[in-house]
C-alpha cells in the first residue's frame, strides 16, 4: 500500500456487511507493516471498532455537528499517520458530505495524505449504484469496491475489486471477541482457535492481507479517482 500517510475511509450505503471486519483487519495490516494507524469509530453508542482498539481510538458521532468537526479536527491537527475511519451506512452520506463543504480532502492534499476510499457494495442495484457514484467524488486518490462475499455483492466480477472472502458463523463469532487479536494471530498465537478453524481463517486472513499489500493508485495523485490496482491472483 501507498507509503505516505493515508485516511482510509470504510464506508457502504448498507448496514451489516462486513465494514467493521474490514476495518479492524485494515488497522492490523497497517500495524504488522511497521505503521501507527489511528481509528476514528462514528458508530456511536456501540462503537464496536474501539472495542478492539481502545488505545488508539476516538470516537465521533456524525449525528453532531461537534462529532463532524471533532473528526476533521483530529486529522487535520495530528498528520503524519494513518488513519483509518469506519463509517456506518446511516453516516455514509453525511461525512461526505461534510467532507465536501469543508473542502477537507483537499486540505488533507496539503497536508501530504493520501485518501483510500472501501466501499462494500451490497447485493442491490442501489448500493452499486452508490458506488458507481461514490467513485467519481473528487478528491479521493484510490476508490476501492469491495466484495464481500459473506453478504454477496452486485459489483462485477470483471470490475477491480477487493474480495472479502467467506468466513464460516463459527469462526467468524470466535474472532468477533474483543479480546481475540488478528495481528497476534497472524504472528502465530492461535488464541484458542481449533486446528481446523486455525486453517480457514490462515487462508481467509492470507487472501485479504494479501490484497491489501497490492493496492496502489494506478494514476498519479492529481489525476482523477480510480479503481484499485490490484496484485496477481
Amino acid at each position: 500500500m501507498a507509503t505516505s500517510p493515508t485516511v482510509h475511509v470504510v464506508c457502504s450505503d448498507q448496514h451489516r456487511n462486513g465494514k467493521t471486519l474490514l476495518a479492524r483487519v485494515l488497522v492490523d495490516f497497517l500495524v504488522l507493516d511497521g505503521r501507527d494507524p489511528f481509528c476514528i469509530d462514528t458508530d456511536a453508542p456501540d462503537c464496536p471498532l474501539r472495542t478492539y482498539f481502545p488505545g488508539r481510538t476516538a470516537l465521533a458521532d456524525l449525528a453532531a455537528i461537534q462529532g463532524q468537526m471533532k473528526l476533521f479536527d483530529t486529522i487535520l491537527a495530528s498528520h503524519g499517520r494513518d488513519y483509518v475511519i469506519d463509517l456506518p451506512a446511516r453516516h455514509t452520506e453525511r461525512f461526505f458530505q461534510a467532507a465536501r463543504d469543508l473542502d477537507f480532502f483537499n486540505e488533507c492534499r496539503k497536508l501530504g495524505f493520501r485518501i483510500f476510499v472501501f466501499f462494500v457494495v451490497d447485493n442491490s442495484f442501489p448500493s452499486l449504484k452508490a458506488a458507481y457514484a461514490l467513485r467519481e467524488e473528487k478528491g479521493i486518490d484510490l476508490f476501492v469496491p469491495v466484495r464481500n462475499m459473506m453478504v454477496r455483492s452486485m459489483w462485477p466480477e470483471n470490475e477491480g475489486a477487493l474480495t472479502i472472502p467467506f468466513l464460516a458463523a463459527p469462526i467468524a463469532s470466535a474472532i468477533s471477541n474483543r479480546r481475540f487479536s488478528l495481528r497476534e494471530f497472524v504472528n502465530g498465537d492461535p488464541q484458542g482457535l481449533a486446528p481446523d478453524m486455525v486453517v480457514l481463517l490462515q487462508t481467509f486472513l492470507y487472501d485479504v492481507l494479501n490484497s491489501l499489500s497490492g493496492l496502489e493508485p494506478m494514476q498519479a495523485i492529481d489525476g482523477p479517482p480510480d479503481t484499485p490496482l490490484l496484485p496477481d491472483a
